[in-house]
C-alpha cells in the first residue's frame, strides 16, 4: 500500500501544472509541514536542535528536500537523541511531497508521504497540508495526518494548526497547537520567530510545550539550481 501511494504521487507530478516560489519555503520553525514544494532542481537543508527540559535531552535534527519538478519533491529527515548528546537515532525517514494546487489558487494543498525506519516500531505517515492567507500579513497552515504500521493498521491521527504573521519582508512569527486526535486527544503548542537573511537562508528559534517545556533553534538553506 505504501508503494502504491508513492506511485500515485509520482504519476500525478507529471500531469499537473507547475507552481514555484523564488524564495525559500521552510518547514521550520514549528511542527507544521509547509504547503509549498521546493521547486525543480532545488536542494534545501533544514537543520536545528531542540532541548527538552523534562529529561534534559538534546535532539539534533536535519531534513533534506530536493525538487524533481516544480510540484514534486523527495525528502529525508533524521533526528538524533540520547543523554550523551545524540548517541541514538530517534527517527530516520524517507518521503515525498506533491503539490496539488493550481497556479494562483487561493488555497494551496499538498500531500506528504513518509516512512520512518529509525524508530523501534517502523511506521508510515500520510499528511494532507492546506494553506491560505487571511490577509497580506496573516496566514494559516493546517496539517492532518494518519500514522500507521507496516500492516496498514492505524496508530493515531496527527494535527497541526499554524497561524503565522509577517512582521516585514524578512521577519515573521507563528503560534501553533499540535498533537494527536484519534486514539486519544493531545494538545501541545509552540511559538517562535524566523528571520530571512536573504532569499536562500533563514534562521529561527522557538519555544513550546510537549509533555514538558522545550526550546529550539536552527536554520534553512535553500540551494537553487544554476541557471544556464
Amino acid at each position: 500500500m505504501k508503494n502504491f501511494l508513492l506511485y500515485i504521487l509520482i504519476f500525478s507530478a507529471t500531469v499537473v501544472n507547475a507552481q514555484f516560489t523564488e524564495t525559500l519555503s521552510s518547514d521550520r520553525p514549528g511542527q507544521a509541514l509547509s504547503v509549498n514544494t521546493v521547486g525543480k532542481n532545488v536542494f534545501q537543508i533544514q537543520a536545528g536542535i531542540d532541548f527538552f527540559n523534562n529529561n534534559s535531552e538534546f535532539f539534533p535534527n536535519s531534513y533534506f528536500r530536493y525538487g524533481l519538478s516544480e510540484k514534486f519533491e523527495l525528502n529525508s529527515g533524521i533526528i538524533l537523541s540520547g543523554n550523551k548528546f545524540a548517541n541514538d537515532i530517534a527517527s530516520f525517514s524517507i518521503g515525498a511531497r506533491y503539490n496539488l494546487s493550481e497556479v494562483n489558487s487561493k488555497y494551496a494543498s499538498t500531500l506528504q508521504f513518509s516512512h520512518d525506519f529509525g524508530t523501534t516500531i517502523q511506521n508510515s505517515q500520510l499528511t494532507y497540508i492546506l494553506g491560505s492567507s487571511l490577509s497580506d500579513k496573516l496566514s494559516y497552515t493546517i496539517n492532518l495526518g494518519i500514522n500507521f504500521d507496516n500492516d496498514f493498521s492505524f496508530n493515531n491521527g496527527i494535527y497541526v494548526f499554524n497561524l503565522s504573521y509577517v512582521i516585514n519582508s524578512k521577519m515573521g512569527v507563528f503560534l501553533e497547537p499540535f498533537g494527536n486526535f484519534l486514539n486519544s486527544f493531545q494538545l501541545n503548542f509552540d511559538s517562535g520567530v524566523y528571520y530571512l537573511l536573504n532569499n536562500n537562508f533563514q534562521i529561527d528559534t522557538l519555544i513550546g510545550y510537549n509533555n514538558s517545556l522545550f526550546v529550539g533553534t536552527g536554520f534553512t538553506w535553500r540551494i537553487p539550481s544554476k541557471k544556464s
